[in-house]
């Protein structure tokens, strides 16, 4: 491995660890609000947040992020992990008083929820209601375009592997 690839790779590992940090943090803090604090207000707080982190990050991946293999490997921690937390944190903030999902009782019932959503599985023993009905819209329309862009980038990287030549 070179020089310039391993620090390449490196500023890569380092940029996934950080996203499984915050989204694993903000999961964390937004989940657990007390009732006093989560509410209307601060959940579209935070999901504008998540919104202008959303459209940061496909413009990083998109134009950022020349190497078919460091975006399939940022796209793969975002799929499983990060996005799915991220949208939680956001359910989280709106509280559990069944004000954003009718159902959920605890963190762990808004992250298999949003689990499911993202994945576009949809259960339905869990589902959104009032704003949170766009949120979960967001979310499985945000699986599909990383699923794109992650499929697309693992074609792009067996393509440039297996060239004719």
């Amino acid at each position: 491995m070179t020089t310039g690839m391993r620090e390449d790779w490196t500023s890569t590992v380092l940029a996934a660890s950080g996203l499984v940090s915050v989204s694993v943090l903000a999961f964390y803090l937004l989940s657990n609000l007390g009732a006093d604090t989560a509410g209307n207000t601060f959940g579209t707080v935070a999901m504008f947040g998540l919104c202008l982190w959303l459209v940061v990050q496909l413009w990083v991946y998109m134009t950022r992020i020349q190497t078919p293999r460091r975006q399939l490997f940022l796209m793969g921690i975002s799929f499983i992990q990060v996005v799915p937390f991220l949208f939680a944190a956001v359910y989280g903030a709106f509280g559990y008083a069944d004000i954003c999902v009718v159902g959920a009782k605890n963190p762990s019932d808004l992250l298999y929820f949003s689990y499911v959503t993202f994945t576009t599985v949809g259960f339905g023993d869990l589902h959104p209601v009032g704003v949170c009905r766009i949120l979960a819209v967001a979310e499985a329309v945000t699986g599909y375009i990383l699923l794109g862009l992650f499929v697309a980038a693992a074609v792009a990287m067996y393509g440039n592997s297996h060239k004719a030549g």
